[in-house]
């Protein structure tokens, strides 16, 4: 039996098309059918995924590893505390930068983080209220629809390409870690503040000793700079064709782009379809 951990943003969703290919989905189930359990393993907070939660899967790493579930129990949990939390959306609109705050009920942004998440979420509609439909299905909120008692599990940030990430990097509390994530065509970077010692190799791992699994047996498929731990723990690592070119150097096989059955070729190649 294998295991088998996939991510959603750029290798089951494609923001071009708002929506997952029909291959995809259709390979996910054969995998399973074949005996083997598939995970998605994601950056989003579990709310993002309310479109995914029906999907013919084992379970969901969510938050990349700060909250999963396996067979539908939830296994583990750990958000962020909340003074962090307030010190870090102190920090960032102090240097003028986006943010969205991800937690289990929905992604509260700021006005830069909202009209970022708008812009990645617009497929190919220039129709606003399309886009805050597209939005708003994918859970992301303006700010004030948010309870400060919410727990959040995950920190988006948005900046300007033009700008560093380095002056927030120097701000961030030691136990906490910001990984650049997207290079949107929009003129917007994104990264993620996580806790430190939590990523998706540590959500994997909980997942195996749930199991009673080893890393031996395990299969990673992704396409950004946070599948990087798990693609160094996975037995077989495999980037997407539309991935960073830094994702695709670790990889140990390079797929076909999302929107080309990237994910059915893929699982073809680890041989569980």
């Amino acid at each position: 039996m294998k295991y088998v951990f996939i991510d959603i943003d750029g290798t089951l969703y494609s923001p071009s098309t708002n929506s997952t290919p029909q291959s995809a989905i259709d390979s996910i189930a054969e995998t399973r059918r074949n005996g083997h359990k598939v995970f998605v393993c994601t950056g989003r907070a579990l709310a993002e995924c309310r479109n995914y939660l029906n999907y013919d899967v084992d379970g969901f790493i969510f938050a990349a590893g700060a909250m999963i579930y396996a067979e539908k129990k939830c296994i583990y949990d750990e958000p962020i505390d909340c003074d962090t939390v307030a010190y870090l959306k102190d920090q960032m609109s102090s240097m003028k930068m986006g943010y969205a705050f991800e937690g289990a009920c929905g992604a509260y942004c700021d006005k830069i983080g909202y009209e970022c998440a708008l812009s990645y979420f617009s497929g190919t509609s220039n129709d606003r209220k399309e886009q805050i439909q597209n939005a708003t299905e994918n859970c992301f909120f303006e700010e004030k629809n948010w309870h400060e008692l919410e727990k959040i599990y995950k920190v988006c940030v948005y900046k300007p390409h033009e700008d560093s990430f380095q002056s927030l990097i120097n701000k961030i509390p030691p136990q906490y870690l910001l990984t650049p994530t997207v290079e949107d065509p929009h003129g917007w970077d994104v990264g993620e503040i996580t806790t430190r010692h939590i990523n998706k190799a540590t959500g994997i791992q909980k997942v195996l000793e749930y199991y009673g699994a080893s890393f031996a047996d395990t299969i990673a498929i992704g396409d950004s700079p946070n599948d990087l731990p798990m693609f160094e723990k996975c037995n077989l690592a495999i980037a997407m064709g539309n991935a960073f070119d830094e994702v695709k150097s670790k990889a140990d096989f390079v797929t076909t782009d999302i929107l080309n059955d990237g994910i059915k070729n893929a699982l073809a190649y680890a041989k569980v379809i």
